[in-house]
């Protein structure tokens, strides 16, 4: 006889919680009722958007100067920036100079260290 009352207790018990949830669900639902619709027409209707929504990253090529902070930026990493490198360089460095402390000096003669160097020389003479 037990059984059959506890298998009639478990029954009920599963009842009044399955009434129970679609009843918070059926709530939810009731207070969505009165809201205003979400969708717009888009072509014709704009959504006004926050500033900080991220959207479309607004670009003037006009005012790169190749940094690549946009590159790095870019979560998809979407901007490729071609640039190129002047050829010319202005200075080839005597490493073993810097690596022992001393200031970079400069292997081809740079012309404002000649020009300072001969007016030293004639100050001397």
């Amino acid at each position: 006889m037990f059984p059959m009352v506890t298998r009639f207790m478990n029954y009920g018990h599963q009842t009044v919680r399955a009434t129970r949830d679609i009843g918070q669900g059926f709530m939810i639902t009731l207070s969505h009722v009165n809201c205003l619709p979400v969708t717009i027409q888009y072509p014709y209707e704009k959504l006004i958007t926050s500033e900080r929504f991220r959207r479309r990253i607004h670009f003037e090529f006009d005012k790169c100067i190749a940094c690549e902070v946009c590159v790095r930026v870019c979560p998809i990493d979407l901007p490729v920036v071609e640039y190129e490198l002047s050829t010319y360089d202005r200075h080839e460095l005597n490493y073993n100079q810097i690596a022992l402390g001393h200031l970079p000096m400069s292997v081809i003669d740079d012309y404002t260290i000649r020009t300072i160097l001969n007016s030293i020389q004639r100050k001397t003479q």
